[in-house]
């Protein structure tokens, strides 16, 4: 069976209103269906999804395709992948596998998992890893969690894993490759990178072993050792980048997608006590600051946040990172504080009660709060230069919020704290931001500038919606045909436009034939074409399409009559201009033909 054929077969066996229900909530329109899109932040819904022709289209972001790009760009993978996805979903076998590049991945993915399965016999089998089981129990993990999180344990040695990789079939450069071997700083060879240390595999949103954090092991007493780093991670490679990851994922990503939050706690440890008491919404940064693919990650599963991060110095920095960049992507963002007597980290608080965990994360406060919390236990308020410098502060975290609503609010909250007129912090607050205004005037400019030369956005969207709608409600074909020529349309859409008419009168001059008919998205036997279609089909649904049908005529009259102001006010602009250009070079005839031209347009 070609390639071709096999993707054909899942095409077919697969209904896109399902797969997207299971990412995003799609809510009925018309025979359409349309949701919040998933790859950017809105609050209007402008991502549709068109069940016969088996498309999805955003408006917003123009993002567009069928199944297999829904899950490249919902779950960040290949095509390669998103295709063995979706064939399991389908049932379907595939007997054919990419070669070359598609080939190395998997064996580097392959020798993560072989090396996962290692570490993890390792740790329930054998003397060595003695300690290792101590700790593990005295972290009160079940045999279960350790199963199901695939816990292993490093030998302290230097070659086990590599030795155990060579005789599964691996080269030394692939095992290379995967980060879980060195080489050697003199001399040629390898070495193993992880030895003596409680592993926890890492694995991407498909649940693929793509790396490793390894944790040292206190020794006798308990003490953790000084002279080596207490984690280490599997370094950059093909397969692993720390900056795209957050642990867990693949275990939260369902939940988080269910509940509508996602918990994002410091270390890898908290996020598996976590799932083990029941809360499973919950992924860990492994100590550092939000990136923006991770945000992205986030992002297509919810735009809500609860932070919890190890308020000690370097805990509170990454937290207010984290926030500086999850508030500028869109996210509302809560800030988790456990009691003071629950433990100095979320793994803590669990083993001594799961419940004051689960009230906590219920309890999170907006960050605003927390920053406020923060001021008030820090700032001595009889000291005016200290009071200054923290309004200052807060006022400053205060502007960054994208709503006057939010803005307003805390502006009242610290009026009250700083016993200052609310108008007195607004002004300064507006101060501050008309300094960071300033500070980005030059990129806003050029953003400015580029959109003011696409004068024709207008005209191209109106005659989108135009078209897509005679092509979705063909009854409303005529008042349009018998009123607007091609030419007030905008240039790409015309060609498309035109076949309209001539189908058109093809089927009315056609006995046979009762209109209206709709208009065959196969007609051209174009591929593109019938894409096009079905993504304008898409736009006058999301415009017109829960409009009353006597509304929806009186809405696309009004958009006929804008349309040809458009037109007329665009063909003045061109024969202005060519006018101008006439008589600079002083030709009689061309001015005179443009004159005419020009009274024609007018009259």
């Amino acid at each position: 069976m070609s390639a071709n054929s096999v993707t054909e077969e899942i095409r077919s066996k697969l209904d896109i209103v399902q797969l997207v229900s299971e990412y995003v909530q799609l809510r009925k329109a018309g025979v359409y269906f349309k949701a919040p899109c998933p790859f950017h932040s809105e609050k209007t819904p402008s991502f549709m999804v068109n069940p016969e022709r088996q498309r999805w289209h955003c408006f917003g972001c123009g993002e567009d395709g069928d199944i297999f790009t829904f899950v490249e760009k919902i779950e960040g993978v290949d095509f390669v992948e998103a295709k063995k996805h979706l064939a399991r979903k389908a049932g379907v076998v595939l007997r054919y596998e990419d070669e070359g590049a598609d080939r190395d991945h998997r064996r580097l993915l392959d020798a993560n998992r072989w090396a996962a399965r290692y570490y993890h016999e390792v740790l329930l089998k054998t003397q060595q890893a003695d300690r290792a089981r101590a700790y593990v129990r005295k972290r009160q993990l079940t045999d279960e969690t350790v199963e199901d999180w695939v816990l292993g344990y490093a030998p302290d040695s230097w070659d086990s894993l590599l030795n155990f990789l060579r005789q599964k079939g691996y080269k030394d450069d692939e095992i290379f490759r995967a980060g879980l071997i060195s080489r050697k700083e003199r001399g040629d060879g390898y070495f193993d990178r992880f030895r003596g240390r409680l592993m926890f595999p890492i694995r991407d949103a498909q649940g693929n072993f793509i790396g490793f954090t390894g944790r040292v092991m206190p020794d006798a007493t308990g003490a953790e050792p000084k002279d080596t780093g207490k984690y280490v991670n599997t370094q950059d490679t093909a397969v692993y980048h720390k900056s795209k990851v957050l642990f867990g994922l693949d275990k939260a990503k369902q939940e988080i997608r269910r509940s509508g939050i996602a918990v994002v706690v410091e270390g890898n440890m908290d996020a598996i006590a976590s799932h083990q008491a029941g809360v499973k919404n919950v992924v860990a940064s492994s100590g550092t600051a939000f990136t923006p693919d991770q945000l992205t990650l986030l992002k297509r599963l919810t735009d809500k946040l609860v932070l919890s991060f190890d308020m000690d110095a370097a805990g509170e920095q990454a937290a207010r990172r984290s926030i500086d960049a999850a508030v500028a992507s869109g996210f509302e963002v809560r800030v988790l504080r456990l009691p003071p007597d629950a433990g100095k980290d979320p793994d803590d608080c669990i083993r001594k009660d799961p419940a004051i965990w689960k009230e906590a994360i219920v309890k999170a406060v907006p960050f605003m709060a927390w920053y406020i919390d923060l001021a008030r236990q820090r700032t001595d308020f009889n000291d005016p230069y200290a009071k200054r410098k923290i309004s200052e502060e807060l006022l400053a975290e205060v502007a960054k919020l994208t709503t006057p609503v939010e803005r307003s609010h805390w502006l009242k909250l610290l009026s009250e704290m700083f016993q200052t007129p609310e108008p007195s912090l607004h002004d300064e607050m507006n101060k501050l931001m008309r300094r960071a205004g300033a500070a980005a005037a030059a990129p806003v400019a050029a953003a400015a500038a580029a959109a003011a030369v696409k004068p024709a956005d207008r005209e191209q969207l109106i005659s989108e919606i135009i078209l897509g709608t005679i092509l979705n409600w063909p009854d409303l074909a005529e008042t349009v045909i018998n009123t607007l020529k091609p030419d007030y349309l905008e240039e790409g859409i015309r060609p498309l436009y035109r076949d309209y008419v001539i189908f058109y009168n093809d089927q009315r001059n056609d006995s046979g034939n009762k209109w209206p008919q709709p208009y065959p998205p196969d007609r051209t036997g174009d591929s593109k074409t019938a894409e096009k279609i079905a993504v304008l089909q898409l736009l006058a649904e999301k415009e017109l399409g829960e409009l009353p049908s006597d509304d929806r005529g009186q809405a696309l009259a009004k958009l006929v009559g804008e349309s040809k102001k458009l037109h007329t006010s665009r063909r003045q602009r061109e024969l202005t201009a060519a006018m101008s250009q006439a008589e600079r070079e002083g030709d009689a005839a061309r001015i005179q033909e443009i004159q005419q031209q020009i009274n024609e347009l007018i009259l």
